[in-house]
């Protein structure tokens, strides 16, 4: 067990509902911490919260024959872990499961090693749009699981860990949301997909502040040219990229709010609203709803 006493904050949560602009901020992480360097398929963040490597490597066992309440019962101590063993400063770590508690009645994002929280979110229509490209799947399907109150990415079969990436319990789209922006036991600063594309340097500047990260207005503007939707795009077209869904087309797909209104029909509309209203209406979401 590790002696909480020891443990140093270090972790930064790099938190979303998927295709949020999480992995464009990663991106830019990764070119702001590589002297204004991408290579898209070795970034410099630390992985996934989900990831079966992390897990199976600090627990030294092989999690395939645990159950998910058995992996998400480890998953605290397994981070506590990790920020006490690296020898780095930061570490930034994805995570796309909502802030839940385990079987133990313990939330599986550990307090003692948590430095803060960044927390992505995007209006849930162009969130439908982007996540059905993503799952090479109908828009339907992604309005599904965005309203599902119960909605897991990566379930498996029989709950046993076969993939490399656990399952994660996302709740719906909304319950994502409030579950990260309740009163938590570190700093969380929430960053809109709208906001980040209308006033990058304002938006990324501030979250670097945020995080405590030494950088220069020269560095960051160099690392936000070097991120920007086009190269990202292209870099993708010539080395492919690692974290694409293999159902889906291509990773970087559009890079732009409000094409919502293209590829939804009045019903799809309707039922996102319909369930979301209230947290639309308190991120700004529901002024650029056409009703």
């Amino acid at each position: 067990m590790t002696d909480l006493k020891t443990i140093p904050k270090k972790i930064i949560w790099l938190a979303s509902y998927p295709k949020s602009g999480n992995t464009w901020f990663r991106a830019f992480l990764t070119a702001l911490l590589g002297e204004g360097d991408l290579n898209i398929n070795a970034m410099k963040t630390d992985g996934i919260f989900s990831s079966r490597r992390i897990f199976d490597s600090s627990a030294d066992l092989n999690s395939t024959f645990l159950y998910d309440r058995e992996v998400k019962n480890m998953l605290p101590d397994i981070y506590r872990c990790q920020a006490r063993n690296f020898e780095r400063d930061r570490l930034f770590i994805k995570v796309h499961d909502a802030y839940t508690l385990n079987a133990n009645g313990a939330p599986i994002i550990p307090e003692e090693p948590s430095l803060c929280a960044v927390y992505f979110i995007r209006n849930p229509l162009d969130v439908a749009c982007s996540f059905a490209g993503h799952n090479g799947g109908t828009i339907d399907e992604a309005i599904e699981l965005m309203n599902n109150e119960n909605g897991y990415l990566a379930k498996q079969p029989g709950n046993r860990n076969v993939n490399n990436q656990f399952a994660q319990l996302m709740l719906s789209w909304s319950g994502h949301v409030k579950s990260w922006n309740k009163n938590l036991p570190f700093p969380v600063l929430v960053l809109r997909y709208e906001d980040m594309l209308a006033d990058t340097k304002a938006v990324f500047t501030r979250a670097v502040l945020f995080m405590k990260i030494d950088a220069t207005e020269e560095q960051i503007d160099k690392a936000i040219a070097e991120t920007k939707f086009e190269k990202l795009q292209q870099q993708e077209g010539k080395t492919g990229f690692a974290e694409k869904n293999r159902n889906s087309k291509q990773f970087f797909r559009k890079g732009i709010s409000g094409d919502w209104v293209n590829e939804l029909t009045p019903l799809q509309v309707k039922m996102i609203v319909d369930k979301h209203q209230e947290v639309m209406h308190r991120y700004g979401y529901l002024a650029v709803h056409a009703s």
